[in-house]
């Protein structure tokens, strides 16, 4: 091979590797996906159901009623179901571990007597109204690996707000419920029709004991009671991540 021939075969391969490259750097460079998104909100429908029997079973005002005769008697006390808005937002802080604040619209907490004698005398077996609502604090564990499905678990504590006495019952005037601590339990699930919105559904189990508190009707004689609410919040709506 002539020294000509080597320039020119040099030349060659000396122009095709930089256009190799250029070629390359031509190529469009793909982006990155977008983060997935870090806050949630749960809007929707929420129940709450509690222990059948409100009172605790050791005695208390229920035992002692004679203001309304003696041969008046209660065996115990009974919630009705809560039906209100429900409202939860939380922070991604993993991809899988997130702390949420959960709540609702406060709605009225009634408070009936069963197994009350005088009901067709009195009326009503109602023995008092207050509004409250339970406020929590979670730590959840998000599942992401099913797609569209995402189931997740909770657990946090509750702080039980009482915001006052709506009406007065049979016996019992001014009552209301003391605003305590309590502990938390959840599992849901949300169903994401896009990225960003969905469905879920979240059943939470509260434990609360709290003390209901009042005065005899027609005196100012105050009467105190231990109530177990231990409530089953159940609720479904529609999420949104953002």
């Amino acid at each position: 091979m002539t020294p000509a021939i080597r320039y020119v075969a040099a030349a060659l391969l000396t122009a095709f590797s930089i256009g190799k490259v250029a070629a390359a750097d031509l190529t469009p460079i793909e982006p990155p996906p977008p983060p997935p998104p870090a806050f949630f909100l749960h809007v929707g429908a929420m129940g709450a159901f509690f222990n059948p029997n409100a009172q605790s079973t050791g005695g208390g005002y229920f035992n002692n009623i004679t203001p309304a005769g003696p041969d008046a008697h209660i065996s115990n006390a009974a919630i009705r179901p809560n039906y209100t808005l429900g409202l939860e937002a939380g922070y991604m802080v993993t991809p899988n571990w997130a702390l949420a604040i959960s709540a609702g619209v406060p709605p009225l907490l009634h408070a009936k007597a069963t197994g009350f004698t005088l009901d067709s005398t009195f009326g009503t077996n109602l023995l008092g109204s207050t509004r409250w609502g339970p406020a929590m604090a979670l730590l959840q564990y998000h599942a992401t690996q099913f797609g569209a499905f995402q189931p997740y678990a909770g657990i946090g504590a509750v702080y039980l707000l009482n915001f006052g006495n709506i009406s007065d019952g049979i016996l019992v005037r001014n009552f209301g419920i003391d605003q305590t601590w309590g502990f938390a339990l959840q599992a849901g699930a949300d169903y994401m029709l896009t990225q960003n919105l969905g469905v879920y559904v979240d059943v939470k189990k509260l434990w609360l004991q709290t003390t209901g508190t009042g005065t005899v009707i027609t005196t100012n004689i105050p009467i105190r009671v231990r109530v177990d609410l231990n409530p089953w919040v159940v609720g479904t709506g529609v999420t949104v991540k953002f």
